[in-house]
């Protein structure tokens, strides 16, 4: 019959990813992609909701997509204005429990890991009836109140035929470490960068670690977090579940993950923590302790490290997610356009969502890289 449907599920089992093993070999992947979905999946709650959208063709599983449920949906985690204001944030508070919106939002919203698209073909030429199928079936929840999905730009199309919203959003910076045989030649293409680091480099010490991290470091760490937090341009729409919960996962206390640290006398004053999948390297989370960032350039210190090593370990992509600050977008060397994808079924929240989402922190994003671009050059 050669019906194509979709299925919610909690759990991907083994026989399961072994569908989408030539999908993972296309991006460059290994199995262990799966792992940091899986670790939300198991502490999803009724509120923040992880869950695998599968699609099957009959009884074959052909597709899937990874998304949160969230019930009710803050408002204030996706405009930042809402946030600084400590009344518009009560406020916005009040009236996102009163409205109690159920709002779907895919794992690339969540601005974390961003390894691949998040959505898997059995074949490559399914794409267009999975996420077809995908798109159709979120429309068609019931009690769904919103979808927003960040997308790369290039796959606009699927959206535009299920009658999605376009807005536009930042693109997701990374490295192609592919282009360098040694750090010394992307140096050579930042002269001042070079400068800087070496006048500083008695400063700091740069450190790459696997894990499990000490409970003292994690302390460190989760200081620099709270600190680059507060000071974001950005929320995800679940962040303080995140935050709640990031310690508790393997991310900290085991060797799956990969570390960059940059200490000030012992103290750990910048942090990023990478998952390496394949040929790819995707940031998982980072932070800053924001008085050092000026003395001795802890960001920069971590992503030329983070380079460093994807080279020496023939590491082909490491990806830093949205550009959400000009030193990511000035330091990267190459970037993919990405929008954002929204629908909804009632018309008060799409014209809200119109009237509005210039004040939302992705559009806020995207006017940040459209002005740095003008100011430093495309890629």
């Amino acid at each position: 019959m050669n019906t194509v449907h979709c299925k919610k599920e909690i759990s991907l089992t083994k026989a399961e990813k072994e569908v989408f093993e030539e999908h993972l070999k296309q991006e460059g992947l290994s199995d262990n992609i799966w792992d940091l979905f899986e670790e939300w999946v198991d502490r999803s709650t009724s509120k923040v909701d992880f869950i695998f959208l599968k699609v099957y063709q009959d009884d074959s599983l052909i597709g899937l997509g990874l998304f949160v449920k969230i019930k009710p949906f803050d408002l204030g985690t996706s405009y930042s204005s809402f946030r600084k204001n400590a009344f518009v944030k009560k406020l916005t508070s009040i009236i996102s429990t009163i409205s109690s919106n159920c709002v779907y939002i895919s794992m690339r919203n969540l601005i974390t890991s961003n390894l691949t698209r998040p959505f898997f073909y059995k074949k490559p030429e399914m794409e267009g009836t999975i996420m077809k199928a995908i798109l159709t079936y979120l429309k068609k929840e019931k009690g769904v109140d919103m979808i927003t999905i960040v997308d790369t730009s290039a796959n606009e199309t699927h959206y535009q035929e299920a009658g999605f919203s376009i807005y536009p959003s930042s693109s997701e910076a990374y490295f192609d470490a592919s282009k360098y045989a040694d750090i010394s030649e992307y140096l050579n293409e930042h002269k001042s960068l070079k400068k800087n680091l070496k006048r500083k480099r008695d400063s700091a010490t740069t450190e790459v670690i696997r894990g499990p991290i000490s409970k003292s470091d994690q302390k460190q760490i989760k200081k620099c977090l709270d600190r680059s937090i507060k000071e974001s341009r950005v929320n995800t729409p679940s962040q303080q579940f995140f935050e709640d919960n990031i310690f508790e996962t393997e991310v900290y206390n085991s060797d799956k993950y990969t570390h960059i640290f940059i200490r000030v006398d012992d103290r750990i004053v910048g942090f990023h923590t990478y998952q390496i999948s394949g040929e790819n390297m995707g940031g998982v989370l980072g932070g800053f302790g924001r008085n050092y960032s000026r003395k001795i350039l802890p960001y920069e210190r971590i992503m030329v490290a983070s380079l460093d090593y994807a080279i020496k370990n023939n590491i082909k992509k490491v990806q830093y997610s949205l550009v959400d600050n000009y030193t990511k977008l000035r330091l990267v060397n190459a970037l993919e356009p990405c929008g954002l994808f929204f629908y909804s079924k009632n018309p008060m929240n799409r014209f809200v969502f119109n009237k509005t989402h210039k004040i939302g922190d992705v559009f806020k994003l995207y006017s940040l890289e459209k002005q740095g671009l003008l100011k430093y050059g495309t890629k």
